[in-house]
């Protein structure tokens, strides 16, 4: 989606020449924030208690989510792969953390709840889904178009849904920003696995993906907050 808004909003389908890190909001130096080219288009995964209250009056969110089942195997790769976090937990471990929220960037239900609170009705929002972009990737480039104000051909949008593609986006060479390593993951680690939405079936006991089921019907569902999972 980074790349998505960034190709939208310079109206081309050239990759910006930095990585999603180098302006995400959760570690990414403050002079690197300071210094992005208008309009800034920045990232972060922290939970709304962390942005500040007034974001919404003069600026606009783009709202990525997706199933959390999916969430939690990528969690959970990156954690096993990456050079910096030295996870060595197994998965069944992990998920127990995961369903108590102790895991970093908060409890996946209660951060959700809290931002669609946030920007449920709001003309400044616009929420999207991992599986609305597999689905049907151009009308999400279009949807997100519309939201930022700008007119794009269908051409356009052929190319960037082509350029953004899981396969494209995999097959590019890493590239290394001011202060993020292209070598941050261990020797089998990366991004990009298999970018699949039901690669969570071959990790998920039956037991677990109840468990989870039934926080989404409890937490989410009957809060009348719904995605298409």
């Amino acid at each position: 989606m980074f790349e998505v808004a960034n190709m939208i909003l310079k109206e081309n389908s050239e990759r910006v020449p930095m990585i999603k890190e180098e302006l995400t909001l959760d570690y990414a130096p403050v002079e690197n924030l300071d210094s992005a080219e208008s309009p800034r288009l920045l990232n972060t995964h922290l939970p709304i208690d962390f942005l500040p209250p007034e974001l919404l009056k003069d600026h606009k969110i783009i709202y990525l989510n997706r199933n959390p089942k999916s969430i939690l195997v990528s969690y959970y790769r990156h954690l096993r792969a990456g050079k910096a976090f030295e996870y060595n937990g197994n998965f069944p471990s992990f998920f127990d953390l995961c369903m108590k929220g102790e895991v970093p960037w908060d409890d996946y239900f209660k951060h959700t709840q809290e931002f669609y609170v946030l920007i449920k009705d709001n003309p400044n929002a616009i929420t999207i889904t991992y599986e609305d972009m597999k689905k049907d990737p151009a009308k999400v480039v279009s949807s997100v178009a519309k939201f930022l104000g700008k007119i794009i051909s269908d051409q356009l949008i052929k190319d960037i849904v082509d350029k953004c593609s899981f396969d494209k986006m995999k097959s590019e060479k890493p590239v290394a920003g001011s202060y993020v390593s292209k070598d941050i993951f261990k020797d089998d680690g990366t991004f990009y696995h298999s970018g699949k939405v039901d690669t969570w079936k071959k990790w998920l006991t039956v037991e677990q993906s109840e468990r989870m089921d039934a926080r989404l019907q409890s937490e989410l569902t009957e809060r009348r907050i719904k995605f298409n999972f």
